[in-house]
């Protein structure tokens, strides 16, 4: 009985987890594939490797640039903030008070805020990231009661007077009281 021609599965499983946790691994099995792909067309060392063909290129560029460095998986993640937390202890404060940097009362809106910031500490800010700031400090936007486009005021305040009187009973409530 000769060898089996094939890894199984649990094995090859193993061997993922292993290359997944050796960052140094990585940047050899690339190497080796730089080295294939001179010998080997790029589509078939792709194929080999489980990457696509732009991903080889891409290795071979940035080897080319930088080296062993280049190969080397970058940082991922999001950009630092711009604000530090002196700054932000002081927007946070502005918003409590309702008042500007010059203590001039002032009610805030997104634009409004980040021209304060960029006035106060030149730092340009996006609205995005500003409302999220924000909305991670515990503030909320002020929104307006809703009104109908054809509400009559005059209606609705003697509605309300008319309501109160009754003892908060409606008036068809009332009027189903006294023929019952």
């Amino acid at each position: 009985m000769g060898r089996p021609k094939t890894c199984d599965e649990t094995l090859a499983a193993r061997a993922r987890e292993e290359l997944a946790k050796n960052k140094e691994l990585r940047v050899g099995i690339r190497l080796q594939a730089i080295v294939s792909s001179a010998e080997q067309p790029i589509s078939t060392v792709a194929d080999v490797m489980g990457v696509g063909r732009d991903t080889v290129w891409r290795w071979i560029k940035r080897f080319r640039e930088d080296g062993v460095e280049g190969l080397v998986d970058r940082p991922k993640g999001h950009n630092p903030p711009k604000l530090n937390e002196d700054e932000l202890a002081k927007i946070a404060e502005w918003l409590k008070q309702g008042r500007n940097r010059d203590g001039e009362k002032v009610h805030w809106t997104l634009a409004r805020l980040r021209d304060e910031v960029r006035g106060r500490f030149g730092k340009k800010v996006g609205k995005t990231p500003l409302w999220f700031m924000v909305r991670k400090m515990g503030f909320r936007q002020k929104v307006p009661r809703p009104t109908h486009a054809k509400a009559d005021p005059a209606a609705q305040e003697d509605f309300k007077k008319n309501f109160r009187k009754s003892g908060g009973v409606s008036i068809k409530k009332q009027q189903r009281r006294v023929f019952l």
